[in-house]
């Protein structure tokens, strides 16, 4: 199996959530992709030679940094960071259930042009074995919903929160791909609370550096873009 045309396209990036909306704040994105599978070679019998299909790991990786707001000085500090493959800490989850659980049988969707024979089955196993036998090339995607409480919270894929407070700043750097295979996605994500109000809301594509992200023109920046014009993604 080979993976390309990685990519999120940008009108398949949505807001969650808003600066006047209670509960949470965030995004949902969707990582597409194309997967290709060659035949089973003929063995030296004139047989398929095995039964199954070689395929790459798929690496959610995500850095996950917290700001806590220091009142008495005036700053936003830092309170530590985690880093994890998501994908690896929680395979079974519903965000990668699609790779996971579905990979072939999405093969059989209409909008992947299967011939009958493909389009006829209705089980992954089946389809992983009728592609393994004859190939195929059909579009996979990965939706992520990455939210975050404005009034605090402590739970999350990533583990618990290190601020829990309603005033705090969680930034998540994203990098996407699969093992062996050339490409990755990069985005990073921002979201910023101040006693509960949603101040900064804000996703990049690009693999965007620590620098960037941290330097204060720009935080001011996407709070003034928040609370005047509302643009919240790149």
């Amino acid at each position: 199996m080979s993976i390309s045309n990685l990519s999120v396209p940008l009108d398949k990036i949505k807001d969650i959530g808003g600066a006047n909306i209670p509960g949470q704040a965030g995004h949902s994105f969707t990582l597409s992709f194309q997967v290709k599978v060659q035949p089973r070679p003929l063995g030296a019998l004139g047989v398929l030679s095995g039964e199954g299909i070689d395929c790459p790991n798929l690496e959610w990786n995500e850095r996950i940094e917290w700001f806590e707001f220091n009142h008495a000085a005036n700053i936003w500090t830092s309170k530590g960071e985690k880093s994890e493959n998501m994908y690896q800490l929680n395979p079974n989850s519903n965000t990668f259930k699609t790779w996971h659980s579905f990979r072939y049988l999405i093969a059989t969707d209409p909008s992947n042009h299967p011939p009958s024979e493909l389009a006829a089955l209705k089980d992954d196993k089946l389809s992983k074995h009728w592609i393994a036998k004859h190939g195929f090339t059909w579009n996979l995607s990965i939706r992520d919903v990455p939210a975050m409480g404005k009034l605090g919270g402590s739970g999350g894929g990533g583990g618990a929160s290190l601020v829990t407070g309603d005033t705090r700043r969680r930034v998540i750097y994203f990098d996407l791909g699969f093992s062996g295979q050339p490409g990755r996605v990069h985005l990073v994500q921002i979201l910023e609370t101040f006693h509960g109000r949603l101040t900064i809301h804000r996703l990049i594509r690009g693999n965007i550096q620590k620098s960037t992200i941290d330097h204060p023109s720009n935080l001011d920046r996407w709070r003034f873009q928040l609370e005047s014009s509302g643009v919240r993604w790149t």
